[in-house]
């Protein structure tokens, strides 16, 4: 294997920890932490989907994503790597799961009856790793989005699901580090604080 230096803000180093087959099961490890699925939710195996969304009108631009994949159930996740910070970011990830939503959906589906199309969409999780605040008001470096009962707060319309782990907000030390979720906060901000990451491609 050669050892080369990445820089760790680059799509490529994220891509090659977390979009590669070959170590697929760091992705399975980390969607299973961070989500804390056991049992019939856990991911025990991924499928590596396009990245590249297609638009379905012709003057907006595609939509690509870091790392698109989906599990045995059937669910989507889309895991994102956020370094800049954009106004707007929270609904580029609605719009973003909104695609590959919908694009569950294919052509052929067309000739079926509607309400069975609809039937057999999964949801989707939207995973962002941001290196920058973006709910100051939040006082927790990770937050979990659902659409809920604003009345009973049931969450009856279950298919989205966000998750924002925002490294600004995390200091601790690997030592104060206790759970697997804090450690891979670490971790994670390590890869985004260290100038360069060495990684064995």
């Amino acid at each position: 294997m050669l050892s080369r230096f990445l820089d760790p803000k680059n799509n490529f180093a994220f891509l090659q920890i977390f979009g590669t087959e070959k170590n697929k099961d760091i992705l399975i490890h980390f969607l299973n932490d961070i989500l804390l699925y056991s049992g019939d939710e856990e991911v025990k195996e991924v499928t590596f989907l396009k990245t590249i969304q297609d638009t379905d009108i012709a003057i907006y631009r595609q939509s690509i994503v870091d790392v698109l994949c989906r599990s045995q159930n059937g669910e989507q996740f889309i895991v994102e790597m956020q370094v800049s910070h954009h106004k707007g970011f929270e609904k580029r990830a609605q719009y973003y799961a909104s695609k590959a939503y919908s694009q569950q959906i294919l052509r052929e589906d067309e000739n079926h009856k509607k309400m069975a199309v609809y039937a057999k969409l999964k949801g989707v999780i939207f995973l962002a790793i941001a290196d920058f605040i973006m709910f100051a008001e939040k006082q927790d470096w990770t937050s979990k989005h659902r659409l809920l009962d604003t009345k009973t707060y049931e969450n009856d319309l279950k298919d989205f699901y966000f998750v924002f782990m925002e490294l600004g907000k995390f200091n601790k030390t690997i030592e104060e580090s206790k759970t697997i979720q804090e450690k891979w906060a670490y971790f994670l901000n390590m890869l985004t604080k260290v100038a360069w990451w060495r990684w064995n491609i």
